[in-house]
């Protein structure tokens, strides 16, 4: 998704033709364009379905917490279903208003398919309610469970963070997980070196197109 939008500035900057940019996309950069803001938006989904979607990810990401101890590992410290579950999430749409604006801003983007700024604050809204309920987590695991359980719901709170809202907010949470006591060196390693997509896509954009 990163090159996606950066082929996309490209071209709208002028630093590709349509026909140059048609042969390294593989696709009209109309056709990549509305493929792009989909993702980073809330897909073909609609806003409520996506929103209801989301919601019951997290639900079920809560009930899997309860039960990982009783999952298989793999060599990595994840579970099989956790794995797969990654992978399936790769091309999930971001829900990320705070992305979205910013390239329909910069990328003159004015599709009729575009999502309206009532669907964004609504998007924000859920973020919002989303992240208050991963934070109460982090408090509940504090209080009943042990460090593990405290570092997942802080890596919960990251990914989500990188995947929906801004960078600074996105930052700010998986500074919280480096600052947590006991954490190992592999795991500030994997937290500084995975921090997932979106905050990759919003680093990317901060240098390359001036977003912040």
């Amino acid at each position: 998704l990163a090159q996606e939008i950066h082929r996309l500035t490209m071209f709208h900057n002028g630093k590709l033709t349509a026909s140059d940019a048609s042969g390294i996309m593989g696709m009209d950069p109309t056709d990549l364009m509305e493929k792009v803001m989909n993702r980073v938006g809330c897909g073909e989904k609609g806003v409520e379905a996506a929103l209801k979607e989301n919601e019951e990810t997290l639900k079920s990401a809560e009930e899997g917490e309860k039960k990982k101890g009783q999952d298989k590992k793999t060599a990595d410290g994840k579970s099989d279903d956790a794995t797969k579950d990654e992978e399936e999430k790769e091309e999930e749409p971001l829900l990320n208003p705070s992305l979205y604006r910013h390239l329909q801003s910069t990328l003159s983007y004015t599709s009729p398919s575009a999502l309206s700024e009532e669907n964004l604050d609504a998007l924000s809204a859920h973020n919002s309610a989303s992240i208050a309920t991963l934070r109460s987590r982090i408090t509940e695991a504090k209080d009943e469970a042990g460090d593990m359980e405290v570092l997942h719901a802080h890596m919960d709170l990251a990914r989500y963070c990188a995947r929906c809202c801004t960078k600074e907010e996105a930052l700010e949470a998986y500074d919280e997980v480096l600052a947590l006591p006991k954490l190992s060196v592999g795991k500030k390693t994997r937290c500084v070196f995975g921090n997932g997509e979106g905050l990759l896509i919003l680093g990317g954009l901060e240098e390359d197109e001036g977003y912040s």
